[in-house]
């Protein structure tokens, strides 16, 4: 039975999440583990399991609050292997640890068409499965043919898309350790996948505050059609500040850390917001972002 000392190779100890997530607030992980392989991580959770150490799985820290208290337990982040992208025809299986954003970028030089409408989204292919990461221009979700992960009995085990539920910012995935997943692209012109990418970009880029250092999205849209940050803009809280958290004036349901705020002051200023759409149009706004 392996112990938490034969994983020293793999272990940073008090690590800042600030320093892991792109809102750049949290205190420190006690521990953090970055297996490089399905040997590793079977065996470290088995490990915590066994020694009742909580954790938590982090891809990219795009889409999490981290607390500033940190946390006791470990963050598991996956490494080496799990990175990994192959090219088979029309077939991609990418790791989970794989950049979403080298993803689509690969699959565009390579002329393989499905995975332009998630330019621009950051993180990595795991986290943007667990929360089928999209938009207007398509999810994740539609292009997936198969997610290997981790099951209940700590084996890997493989689901074809046809037993995966995605839905709006969520899938059935999630709880699960998603290790890598295979995806079926059409193949087309390398040219005009890229274009279509570069066109997308260019519209995301102009209606989202991208260069900022923030969660994304705080909240989902709500039901009705009316997306939340347009009742956020209608509230007329662009702009509204809260430490050096500020409701980003570009795109008014990003809060943005200006520098140097505290995880307390985002979710105090979201806080705000929440309170404020729903005294204003009786909406009762749901995070999007996950709060640890």
């Amino acid at each position: 039975m392996p112990s938490l000392k034969d994983f020293a190779h793999i272990l940073r100890e008090n690590v800042p999440l600030a320093h892991l997530t792109s809102m750049k607030v949290g205190g420190p992980a006690r521990y953090l583990f970055e297996p490089r392989n399905d040997g590793e991580l079977v065996s470290l959770v088995d490990a915590l399991r066994r020694d009742r150490i909580p954790f938590r799985i982090l891809g990219g820290g795009t889409n999490v609050i981290a607390p500033d208290d940190g946390l006791p337990g470990a963050v598991v982040r996956l490494a080496g292997e799990f990175a990994r992208l192959d090219f088979e025809g029309p077939l991609v299986t990418a790791g989970a640890a794989a950049a979403l954003p080298r993803f689509v970028g690969e699959c565009a030089r390579k002329g393989l068409a499905g995975a332009e409408g998630l330019v621009g989204i950051p993180g990595t292919v795991g986290g943007a499965l667990v929360m089928n990461s999209g938009g207007r221009w398509g999810t994740i979700g539609s292009i997936v043919d198969s997610v290997r992960v981790l099951d209940a009995e700590v084996a890997p085990r493989t689901l074809a898309a046809r037993e995966i539920i995605f839905d709006y910012r969520h899938s059935s995935l999630k709880g699960s350790i998603v290790l890598s997943a295979v995806f079926r692209m059409n193949e087309s012109d390398p040219q005009s996948v890229q274009a279509a990418a570069a066109r997308i970009l260019n519209a995301k880029r102009a209606a989202q505050d991208l260069a900022a250092a923030s969660a994304g999205c705080i909240f989902k849209n709500p039901p009705g059609g009316t997306s939340a940050g347009a009742l956020i803009d209608r509230a007329g809280l662009k702009g509204l500040r809260q430490g050096a958290a500020m409701v980003s004036d570009v795109h008014a349901n990003f809060i943005v850390n200006t520098g140097g705020a505290a995880a307390r002051d985002v979710l105090a200023l979201a806080q705000l917001v929440k309170s404020r759409v729903l005294e204003a149009f009786d909406v009762d706004l749901e995070f999007e972002v996950e709060l640890w």
